[in-house]
């Protein structure tokens, strides 16, 4: 019986520790994915603030700041099922407009690539 607690101790002691480090680095990791995803949000939040028109205090932007931000849109596919009726309201609301204008391009291109992307 005692041979049996020795065996024990002499190996449930370093597996014990193996599996709280393990359980500390399990939550370390889930902890960066969830402050990399709250950080991807922030940023494509504010990248739609500045297609509307207007940065987060209210400053109107000028045509090539506002299709630099609809360009950013395409570095977040993870949100095209947002992004994609969003581009197209403002398709529709430039309806009649050159499609070689830099806004018009920039929709068009933006949702052409947030389509494709997987």
């Amino acid at each position: 019986m005692t041979m049996d607690i020795d065996i024990l101790l002499k190996w449930g002691t370093p597996v014990g520790a193996v599996i709280v480090f393990l359980v500390g680095v399990y939550q370390w990791a889930d902890a960066r994915r969830t402050e990399t995803a709250q950080k991807r949000f922030e940023q494509f939040h504010r990248a739609f603030e500045w297609v509307a028109g207007r940065t987060a205090t209210g400053q109107l932007l000028v045509d090539t700041q506002q299709a630099m931000a609809i360009y950013e849109l395409t570095h977040f596919p993870e949100y095209k099922d947002i992004s994609i009726p969003i581009i197209d309201y403002y398709l529709e609301q430039s309806a009649g407009h050159d499609n070689s204008g830099l806004f018009r391009k920039a929709l068009l291109h933006a949702k052409a690539k947030l389509e494709a992307a997987k």
